[in-house]
């Protein structure tokens, strides 16, 4: 066994990073493939004879070989010959995998668990292990899986061309890996499992929503498992284990979320890493979703707040009542900056001389970004450089880190130039006439980001969209657009908001002096924090909410693209 696993290792450890990313060549943990096991009743202390087991996505056989050893396992416990165990081996587990040498390696692990329980036998001639690709096999049997285990490649339509699939032509693009959900729900049996590792957009991206539907509707979801750092890949997985037949109406899905450590770390706890507590949340609930999104966090934020918000943005209304509620959307068009990266060659480090005016400086992202803070540039950009018009740069605007999982929010008043990793929000030229406007436009920018950088709508945000995306997270524009604000907030809290806020920008700037306002800013961020809670909190009482203007939206798409 363990010459066997040094080959396994030496051929995922001989691949390129970009090569393995290319093809999406990452191993299942041999930890987490025997917990998926467990998860989908299969067990060495049940019947396993007649399960049929198949991983369309083998690669080097981790999934195949954890079920081959505990069908092994059963077959010495029920006492039954090598021969007849060989044939449990070539009728009940199948694979597949384009890459000969994958093959090659899971028909070695599969043979090497056989010799490992039966070391004088030789019965063991053939096994279902083929190079071919899962996707394309000509499926007509269907509902004849038993166990259908995946850890698909993640490969996205964009980068990869999967037109050659059936499915695409059905409904455009898909990612890869929801070719092989779809698989899943089309050949497995009813009352069969499914045990799928996958990347966690499949959570929420919007691209996923019909897949999202059919597993919420004729599966049953028992495990949602959110897990980072199992992969060497820039993204999250998430493992579903689900049985093919319909939820019943009050179940229960058990979820977790936490970082991957290794099984010598987790035993001995080295990181003194909490190990994340089983929750569930009501699967008929997901259903209700406007996208069907696996938004597990819901079952955290039940009766709070946040809950309400979301529930009032979903309701039917009045358009003729009063509202309490609007969105973002409507006092604000959201655009991005320019098309270029924080490294890019036209960015200049250093500052041109003070009477050049061909120069204008520029705020990279996240890196030049804090909330409330006063934004200062360590780059600069030429005139020419600027292709989106530069009045748009010169106004002032909000700025929000469009690359995190939560808000960050400042103001800029000093005209700077900023990247595509940026949201620049501007108040819209045709506002609402329903909506107060009493204040400055400044006023009005300092007041939104006072609301954008409250833990009210931090927490809304993270705990409906930016969550199920846990390594590098983004912030959707149309999700911006579509964030809760008070429609109706007293002129004089409003006034105090803003007057919070102005200080704040000054307490939370490094270029701030006045060192009593930066020791009483934490208490005045608190009070803060309860004058922008009881706006909320007035608003929900009457309960009226609308959408966003579609045209207000579609402006802001069509500027930035």
């Amino acid at each position: 066994m363990t010459q066997q696993h040094d080959l396994l290792h030496w051929y995922e450890a001989s691949l390129p990073q970009r090569e393995r990313k290319l093809r999406g060549h990452f191993s299942t943990p041999p930890r987490l493939v025997e917990q998926v096991l467990d998860a989908c009743g299969y067990t060495s202390d049940v019947d396993l004879s007649g399960i049929r087991v198949l991983d369309p996505a083998c690669g080097s056989g981790n999934f195949l070989a954890a079920a081959s050893r505990r069908l092994l396992s059963y077959g010495r416990e029920a006492g039954v010959s090598a021969r007849v165990s060989a044939r449990y081996l070539h009728h009940n587990i199948w694979g597949f995998d384009p890459d000969p040498i994958a093959c090659m390696l899971a028909e070695l692990q599969l043979h090497e668990t056989f010799k490992d329980n039966y070391p004088r036998s030789r019965a063991l001639r053939h096994l279902h292990i083929h190079q071919a690709d899962g996707l394309a096999f000509p499926w007509q049997q269907r509902g004849h899986v038993d166990l259908f285990l995946a850890n698909p490649p993640y490969l996205a339509a964009k980068n990869n061309d999967l037109s050659g699939y059936r499915s695409t032509h059905q409904r455009g693009q898909a990612d890869s890996y929801l070719l092989f959900l779809n698989l899943a729900l089309q050949i497995v049996r009813p009352g069969g499992w499914i045990g799928l590792v996958l990347p966690d957009p499949v959570l929420a991206r919007s691209n996923a929503t019909l897949e999202r539907q059919r597993l919420l509707t004729e599966t049953t979801i028992h495990h949602i498992w959110h897990l980072a750092d199992v992969f060497a890949a820039y993204v999250g997985a998430v493992v579903i284990v689900a049985q093919k037949t319909p939820p019943p109406i009050h179940h229960q899905i058990s979820w977790k979320r936490e970082r991957w450590i290794d099984t010598a770390a987790r035993a001995a706890n080295k990181d003194n890493l909490p190990l994340q507590v089983m929750t569930t949340v009501s699967q008929q609930q997901l259903g209700q979703q406007p996208g069907a999104e696996l938004r597990y966090l819901l079952s955290t934020i039940k009766g709070t707040i946040i809950e309400r918000l979301q529930h009032q943005l979903h309701m039917q209304i009045d358009p003729q009542a009063p509202r309490t509620l609007a969105c973002l959307g409507e006092y604000v068009v959201i655009r991005r900056g320019e098309e270029l990266g924080k490294d890019s060659a036209l960015l200049k480090g250093s500052a041109p001389h003070p009477d050049d005016l061909k120069w204008y400086p520029v705020l990279r992202g996240g890196i030049d970004i804090h909330p409330y803070a006063i934004p200062a540039a360590t780059c600069w950009i030429a005139r020419e450089q600027v292709l989106k018009p530069l009045h748009r740069y010169l106004a002032p605007k909000i700025l929000l880190v469009k690359s995190a999982g939560r808000l960050q929010a400042t103001l800029d008043v000093q005209g700077h130039v900023v990247l595509q990793t940026l949201y620049m929000l501007q108040p819209v030229v045709n506002p609402n006439p329903t909506i107060q406007t009493a204040f400055s436009e400044e006023d009005e920018l300092y007041f939104l980001m006072a609301l954008l950088n409250s833990r009210i709508l931090q927490d809304y945000l993270y705990a409906l969209h930016t969550a199920y995306k846990w390594v590098q997270p983004q912030i959707e524009q149309h999700v911006l657009a579509q964030l809760p604000i008070p429609a109706q907030a007293a002129y004089e809290e409003k006034e105090q908001i803003i007057a919070r806020a102005r200080l704040l920008m000054h307490a939370c700037s490094k270029s701030s002096s006045v060192v009593e306002l930066k020791a009483q800013s934490y208490e005045l961020y608190e009070e803060q924090e309860r004058a922008i809670c009881a706006l909320y909190e007035i608003a929900l009482q009457q309960r009226q909410v609308s959408d966003p203007p579609r045209d207000v939206i579609d402006e802001g798409v069509s500027l930035y693209g």
